[in-house]
């Protein structure tokens, strides 16, 4: 099982960042608050605990199975016809993918339901709140019968889902973007107004001059690499270049970054949420982009190429199973983000009349509940009081939550297939596909941001305040 390293490792990565997350959101409450979270968001909290856990486990069984899992499950007399391929399809990692497919598109409908189910209830007030904290045992039963049967369904489907599955990780990417410069905007005003605006020379103010020093410094260091390790032909060492197109992307993406930050300076002047430290983050999501891009290609890789000089000599899936952590990371921290930012609104999707932030008017009558309470109490006589009904809002929205990680856990499967592309045994996340959607994404972030610094310029007439 070639992937058996990667995934394990990626699971152990998973599993801090699940624990770390929450550390920091304790700290954040108690900071922020006074005090610890409240029960209602601790209740949504390790909700999408339990949700990444079975992610996990879905992509565990996906990325161990791949290779191997599928031509078992086609000896079977239950499963031999349909784990089989199309006669018209003659592709090597045909099974492998319609495998990964099948359990990530089962995990995608439960999240589907669950959001459908769920939509405008973000608040206990709502009983259908408790589809997303409660009723476990119910939710594993569907997501049981729900990956048992997908291997009843023919392969042909699933193939053709694939390129569904890659539509809807394009858009992932796109929401993304949108999210990641939200988030660096509101980064850089949050520590701007520790000190205040015109106190250049405050503490916060030195942090994020440190902040963006490191994330400039880091761009310049992936830029280095790629111009070191992806330069030079390493399929045919006797082939002269071959490599122009990879500097290209490489001296493009330094020269975009560059123009940003330039830019940055001036459009301060209509827009006082930019400046270094945006530029800095921006910097470097981009150059990570474009290297993470020039690594799935293996022509002119000499980091993890093709021929024997590679640089790394460890196992090959040793490296390819850092793809595989980030996506999982991007999938589940940006399905939190989502949500998040969809109910604060920051999506443009503001909550409607019937889904207000402020419930005043709760769904049952509260002397109806204080009748029932008061009757219960009586009852139980001396007995332990009972503990109080959680009530109040989660803080995010439940229905963009899930729709959220139906998106992320095809953009993984998409990692896992190799964007529909043939793979060989142990490899993750490397084709021409990959390469070419990740250098994309890099250009969009750019384009993103640059229209982001020059909107309030533009659209005179609209208020771009965060």
């Amino acid at each position: 099982m070639a992937c058996l390293i990667p995934l394990a490792s990626c699971v152990a990565c998973q599993a801090c960042t699940c624990v770390g997350g929450q550390i920091c959101s304790c700290l954040c409450g108690l900071l922020s608050k006074g005090g610890p979270p409240s029960r209602e968001k601790l209740a949504g909290r390790w909700s999408r605990v339990a949700y990444l856990a079975l992610a996990i486990v879905t992509i565990l069984t996906a990325g161990v199975f791949r290779d191997t899992g599928p031509q078992t499950l086609a000896g079977s007399d239950i499963f031999s016809k349909n784990m089989r391929c199309p006669d018209d399809n003659d592709s090597p990692t045909c099974m492998g993918r319609a495998f990964v497919l099948r359990v990530c598109f089962a995990t995608a409908v439960f999240h589907l339901c669950l959001g459908l189910l769920t939509i405008g209830a973000s608040d206990f007030s709502n009983p259908r709140v408790q589809l997303h904290t409660a009723l476990w045992p119910m939710k594993m039963g569907m997501w049981l019968v729900l990956h048992l049967i997908v291997f009843f369904i023919p392969s042909s489907f699933f193939l053709g889902f694939g390129w569904v599955a890659l539509v809807a990780s394009i858009f992932f990417l796109l929401v993304q973007i949108v999210i990641f410069i939200e988030w660096i905007y509101e980064w850089n005003e949050a520590w701007i107004m520790l000190d205040g605006a015109d106190n250049i020379g405050g503490p916060w103010h030195m942090i994020i001059l440190a902040v963006s020093v490191a994330c400039f410094g880091l761009s310049i260091g992936m830029t280095v690499v790629m111009f070191l390790w992806f330069g030079k032909n390493t399929a045919d060492p006797a082939e002269e270049g071959g490599c122009e197109v990879y500097t290209f992307f490489t001296s493009f993406n330094l020269i975009l970054f560059l123009f940003l930050t330039v830019f940055s300076f001036r459009a301060t002047e209509w827009m006082p949420a930019t400046g270094i430290m945006p530029s800095s983050l921006v910097a470097a999501f981009m150059s990570f982009k474009v290297l993470t891009a020039l690594y799935a290609q293996t022509k002119c890789n000499a980091l993890s190429g093709a021929d024997d000089e590679s640089i790394y000599k460890g196992p090959p899936e040793g490296l390819t199973a850092i793809s595989v952590i980030i996506a999982i990371v991007l999938a589940a921290y940006n399905s939190v983000m989502i949500s998040k930012a969809w109910e604060d609104g920051d999506l443009g999707l503001e909550a409607g009349p019937t889904q207000q932030k402020d419930r005043t008017v709760p769904l049952v009558p509260m002397d109806i509940l204080d009748g029932q309470q008061n009757s219960q109490e009586e009852g139980a006589g001396a007995s332990e009081p009972e503990q109080e009904p959680l009530k109040g809002p989660l803080g995010y929205n439940v229905a963009a939550f899930h729709f959220a990680f139906c998106l992320g856990i095809l953009y993984v499967a998409m990692q896992l297939t190799n964007w529909n592309e043939d793979y060989k045994p142990g490899e993750v996340d490397k084709s021409r596909a990959s390469m070419w959607i990740k250098v994309c994404d890099s250009w969009v972030l750019a384009v993103a941001y640059f229209w982001s610094m020059i909107a309030p310029k533009v659209l005179t007439g609209r208020n771009f305040d965060i």
